[in-house]
């Protein structure tokens, strides 16, 4: 091979190496807006909200950080302990469209928190700050006179279900609910990217199945059987490193129409009855 070529051939690896370096640089400093879509709302959207759902009121929490963070719990008409629902959402979700779901949960109080940045509430989102802010909202909730600490259901989706999964492996609770789970964001980006070094690259691992071994209260996973976003064996991977005891309905949905599926919300209240006397 003369000297010519060779120089050609170094000039296209170089440019080679620069376009895949140029590559990972822009998933990694573009994993946030990737990752996470915030929906803000107004104060007076908000009050809009509650006046079409008078069964609810804003909450808010002041995170020991300073941050507010906002969402909101159905009135106790019960003058008695009450079970704890506890949602949160997806990475583009305001959970304030929950509550149309309140008549599934009878006899509870259903409480449902924006992320930062999310609705009402202020703040950077990340997983830190999702982890950190469903603990402190935990331990908040749990002290209002209303709520039984004794008898709190968790249940996430998507994203949440990492929230849910965390906050099940570091606090008490009855159960766990997970809408389209997974065993971590990291093989579910290889899966998208699997060119890059992801596990280099990732920020928020969000790894369900470090914790998953360490709850001991049962899980249901509701699944989509057509889901391109969150492909269902993801699903399944987490359901065998869950130490508790796992139910699984899977449905002919996909990532989003899952949440309109009658069957899926007549199981979770099922669940969450057994699971909360």
């Amino acid at each position: 091979m003369n000297k010519k070529l060779i120089k050609i051939f170094k000039i296209i690896g170089i440019i080679i190496v620069i376009i895949y370096s140029g590559i990972c640089a822009l998933l990694y400093f573009s994993q946030d807006n990737l990752l996470f879509h915030p929906q803000p709302t107004t104060t007076e959207e908000i009050a809009e909200i509650i006046k079409a759902n008078p069964n609810f009121d804003t909450l808010s929490f002041q995170m020991k950080d300073g941050n507010r963070t906002y969402g909101f719990i159905s009135k106790d008409t019960i003058k008695e302990k009450l079970p704890l629902v506890l949602y949160f959402g997806g990475n583009a979700e305001e959970v304030s469209h929950l509550m149309e779901y309140q008549n599934y949960f009878p006899n509870t109080v259903m409480a449902l928190v924006n992320y930062r940045s999310f609705g009402l509430s202020k703040g950077l989102i990340s997983e830190k700050t999702m982890f950190s802010d469903a603990l402190e909202v935990y331990g908040q909730l749990i002290a209002d006179p209303g709520v039984d600490p004794n008898r709190v259901i968790v249940i996430g989706r998507s994203i949440g279900t990492g929230v849910a999964t965390y906050l099940s492996s570091q606090r008490k609770t009855n159960a766990t609910v997970l809408i389209t789970p997974y065993e971590n964001m990291i093989d579910v980006a290889f899966e998208k990217y699997p060119f890059v070094p992801i596990g280099l690259l990732i920020n928020h691992r969000f790894e369900s199945d470090k914790y998953a071994p360490s709850i001991s209260s049962p899980m249901l996973a509701l699944i989509s059987k057509n889901d391109q976003i969150i492909p269902k064996h993801h699903a399944y991977a987490l359901t065998k490193v869950w130490k508790g005891k796992t139910s699984v309905l899977e449905v002919d949905e996909d990532h989003n129409s899952i949440m309109n599926n009658e069957e899926v919300w007549k199981r979770i209240e099922e669940f969450v009855k057994e699971n909360s006397q």
